[in-house]
């Protein structure tokens, strides 16, 4: 589908489909909802009195109370251009927020479908709503309308998958069309980069190798004037990174260590570096785990997945900031040469690691990582893992989990999850829990004796930043859904694209 800025009365607008939004009226406890009213400032009250009356008189008649997520279809029998009106219902006004805007978008994408619609159009009324400009509405709904049009049937016969056949979507509006053109830019790049990390996190390990995964990479560096470099396993060797190596040393496929970098085109505001886990697919090595559920580990690469997708809408915005990816990639399997629990291995940092489980391997493998990034002294380093099956336990599936050893840079990721509506929840540090990781043969296990495990696995992480200012985001509890949600259906859901991409830019 294609957006585009445009100007014009509603009512005469000539698409399949017209958008128009309601907010819930406000009432006292135990009170019955009221009817919703419509809006002069879209252009409700002027397609109602073009149909008319026909909005008011269905909202009366159904008790349409504007609920946020409630929509209704209207024909319009030939009164107005259009085909149909879509009334949306965005909640309370006090409780307004960008979320609201995305899952409305959703909505439009889904109503577009089920009425076969070429073209739609919504108009977004200049004067700010709550604390939000035009431009900032525009990017959220964009976001939405291509989140909830997502879906992965690449592997379901031609006949049944679903089609899209949306052409144009018309943001009308007036003011600054420049300004607005940015903010659909920003939308567009940052939805369609995260249904790209849903696309990769989808997709079953027999395709999406640690080798696939690279030349994917290489591609995204290619169209993105990118530098994007990967290191085969003796080079990987070379740079003493033996914690990554033995989780790789069970499969037949072989790892690869991926650097995608960004470079500003003036003097750059910010180093950042960003980590993503990429293990292809985890059946947790010698330590393996339960068959049920298992054909989910495939989504174990989601944090590279992410990283490579935040790397793609980089390129495309081009902020002033430096921003360099690192993606240790391999499968954790069984075999006769896998690494065994007891077994201890030198990480790249000096430090020996006893192996308690080898389905500890994420933190393993990004061991490595963080200290080949550190040593490159980036201002801020922040690693995206689905790292612990606890983290969903700690912080539900809402939020993902937050750690690190700056509170500045927690506090950015905070407000940046907010503003992305990737909302994420800070735990401590507690230093406490590290004697468990320390009472080994060697200097460190793998595994903590505490039961908070999403806390342990930051832990065992802190001892590989050196003095980097680092935040470890554990999106364990965010990266695959096993029910439809608002704007992301079954299965992977690109978790952690758009509060990178907003961190970053927001510097």
């Amino acid at each position: 589908m294609k957006f585009k800025i445009a100007k014009g009365a509603v009512e005469s607008f000539k698409a399949d489909v017209i958008a128009i939004v309601c907010f819930e009226k406000e009432t006292k406890k135990g009170e019955k909802p009221k009817p919703a009213s419509l809006m002069k400032e879209d252009g409700g009250v002027a397609v109602d009195r073009k149909l008319k009356g026909g909005i008011s008189k269905l909202i009366s008649a159904e008790e349409f109370a504007g609920s946020e997520g409630k929509s209704k279809l209207i024909f319009t029998a030939g009164l107005v251009p259009a085909r149909y009106v879509l009334l949306i219902g965005l909640g309370q006004k006090k409780a307004f927020g960008l979320e609201t805007l995305r899952r409305a978008g959703s909505v439009v994408s889904k109503a577009a479908v089920d009425v076969k619609a070429k073209s739609v159009a919504v108009v977004f009324q200049k004067e700010r709503v709550g604390e939000f400009g035009t431009p900032t509405r525009i990017q959220a709904f964009v976001e939405g309308m291509l989140l909830g049009s997502y879906s992965f049937e690449q592997y379901k016969k031609e006949e049944d998958r679903k089609r899209s056949v949306l052409e144009t979507v018309f943001l009308v509006t007036a003011g600054n069309a420049p300004l607005f053109q940015k903010a659909l830019f920003a939308g567009e790049a940052t939805g369609k980069a995260t249904n790209f990390a849903r696309d990769l996190g989808n997709t079953p390990s027999l395709d999406m190798t640690p080798l696939v995964l690279a030349r994917l990479a290489k591609e995204e560096g290619t169209k993105g004037r990118l530098h994007v470099s990967v290191m085969s396993e003796r080079e990987i060797r070379a740079e003493k990174m033996e914690a990554f190596l033995s989780i790789a040393r069970g499969s037949p496929q072989p790892p690869v260590f991926i650097h995608m970098q960004y470079k500003p085109a003036r003097k750059a505001k910010a180093k950042v570096a960003i980590i993503g886990k990429g293990i292809t697919f985890d059946s947790g090595g010698i330590s393996i785990k339960p068959p049920k559920g298992m054909e989910q580990m495939k989504d174990d690469m989601a944090g590279a997945a992410a990283v490579i997708a935040v790397m793609r809408v980089i390129a495309q915005l081009k902020p002033h900031v430096a921003v360099d990816a690192y993606i240790p990639a391999c499968e954790n399997m069984p075999a006769g040469n896998a690494v065994k629990p007891g077994d201890v291995v030198r990480a790249r940092n000096g430090k020996t690691i006893e192996i308690i489980t080898t389905d500890a391997e994420g933190r393993m493998i990004l061991a490595d990582a963080l200290s080949y990034a550190s040593d490159k002294k980036p201002d801020y380093m922040i690693d995206l893992a689905t790292l612990t099956g606890a983290c969903v336990y700690a912080v539900g599936e809402k939020y993902a989990a937050v750690l690190g050893n700056d509170q500045r840079l927690i506090d950015k990721l905070k407000h940046s999850g907010e503003r992305a509506g990737e909302p994420v929840w800070q735990l401590p540090l507690e230093k406490d829990y590290k004697k468990g990781l320390t009472r080994s043969i060697a200097d460190l296990k793998n595994v903590g004796s505490s039961r908070a495990d999403t806390i342990n696995g930051a832990l065992f992480l802190e001892e590989f930043v050196g003095e980097t200012k680092w935040a470890h985001l554990d999106i364990a509890s965010t990266s695959w859904t096993d029910e439809d949600l608002p704007y992301s259906p079954r299965g992977c859901t690109g978790a952690g694209v758009r509060i990178l991409v907003n961190f970053i830019t927001s510097l």
